[in-house]
């Protein structure tokens, strides 16, 4: 019986050990094991570092404004065909045409300009000589003869171009359909500064003066013998009427001297041996200034200056036709009428005006624009009768 007691007591106490330990709560959690690393992943294809991507070649600027065709550069493309150079006869210098040219072939390099610097009748007709012998011959006429360039229109000599700078020019440059304006010339006055004081700056103002000083010394172009004369007097009578021929009855009391060249009348007056000109081509007086300004002063014709206009056309001979319209669009484009400008030429485009060396918008200022006689294509040039009677009137009223 105590056998079996203790043996009871024996195994209560066992099953009381077991049962406390297994309730028991450690004081300190034993740590886990850290977890193994995870591999890392292999970088995506997406994840790779880009390439630097090769510059896209930058495209070369055009040589012509944005707003010329779209399909200007077959133009070019066909000038580069043309090996025979670009030929252009004009009334122009090569000191006029220094920056133009310059300008122009920096554009477009493979083209060889060569400008002839001939009289206002004579680019047509050494023209018309070489083109009926099939000789190689201008490209482009740039003259100021109103009455030849109708001619030369009339016989079918003119090619037809709409330049890309056609909206960008005035109405009164277009001369006609293909024919545009190069640059608007004022005809001035000028004077020797030691033989005469108080200038004259109108017609009526030198009609006086002569009629105070009759042995004057005066300077004017020759309109008989000079298509730039001819057109200035024209054109000045035309606006002025039979009140202009009696202003110059008055001023052929002087028996004015008469020149073919503009810049003779200015050397003339420079040196002291004419005392006045009148109808003088601003491209011979204003490129001297201001060397000039101790010795000879000059001004707009109050009552009416001619405005010598320079037409500018393509032939329809011309070896090199595509050359000639990228110089015509260079030429009436803002780069080529500053170019002019610097040149001695008056600029007229409008949007160049506050950028050139002379622009009419300026030189119209002193006068009103209501005074400026342009040049036009007049369909009374067209008659020999009246031509004729017009010279000989002029002859008589100057004492020829």
């Amino acid at each position: 019986m105590k056998k079996l007691n203790i043996f009871k007591l024996f195994s209560v106490l066992v099953i009381a050990s077991v049962l406390f330990a297994a309730c028991a709560t450690p004081t300190t959690e034993a740590p886990k094991p850290s977890a193994a690393p995870k591999p890392t992943d292999a970088p995506k294809a997406t994840d790779a570092p880009k390439a630097t991507e090769a510059p896209k070649a930058t495209e070369a600027p055009k040589p012509y404004p944005a707003y010329y065709p779209a399909d200007y550069d077959k133009i070019i493309e066909a000038s580069k065909k043309e090996d025979k150079g670009l030929v252009v006869y004009s009334i122009m210098s090569e000191t006029n045409w220094a920056a133009v040219s310059k300008g122009f072939t920096a554009k477009y390099p493979w083209i060889k300009l060569q400008s002839l610097d001939l009289g206002s009748y004579e680019v047509f007709e050494r023209y018309y000589s070489e083109s009926g012998s099939k000789a190689r011959t201008a490209d482009i006429i740039i003259t100021s003869a109103p009455d030849a360039w109708q001619e030369f229109i009339d016989k079918g000599e003119l090619a037809a171009y709409k330049s890309a700078e056609d909206d960008k020019v005035p109405a009164w440059s277009k001369l006609a359909p293909s024919v545009y304006t190069v640059s608007s010339d004022p005809m001035i006055m000028i004077s020797n500064k030691a033989q005469v004081k108080d200038a004259p700056k109108t017609m009526k103002d030198l009609a006086a003066y002569i009629e105070k000083n009759p042995t004057t010394k005066v300077v004017t172009y020759d309109a008989e013998k000079n298509a730039t004369g001819f057109a200035i007097y024209w054109f000045w009578l035309k606006k002025i009427g039979e009140a202009g021929w009696k202003l110059l009855e008055t001023i052929g009391k002087a028996k004015p001297i008469g020149q073919t060249s503009a810049g003779n009348m200015v050397n003339s007056t420079l040196a002291g041996e004419t005392q006045l000109g009148f109808f003088v081509s601003a491209i011979s007086v204003l490129p001297k200034y201001p060397q000039a300004e101790p010795v000879m002063a000059w001004s707009m014709i109050g009552d009416g200056t001619p405005i010598l206009t320079r037409g500018m056309g393509i032939t329809k001979n011309a070896a090199s036709p595509n050359s000639a319209k990228l110089l015509m669009d260079y030429i009436l484009s803002q780069d080529g009428q500053l170019g002019f400008a610097e040149g001695g030429l008056t600029a007229y485009r409008p949007d160049v005006a506050d950028k050139a060396k002379l622009h009419l918008t300026k030189l119209a200022a002193q006068i009103g624009e209501q005074n400026l006689i342009p040049f036009f294509f007049d369909p009374d040039l067209k008659d020999k009768a009246k031509k004729d009677a017009f010279i000989a009137r002029w002859k008589k009223t100057f004492g020829r």
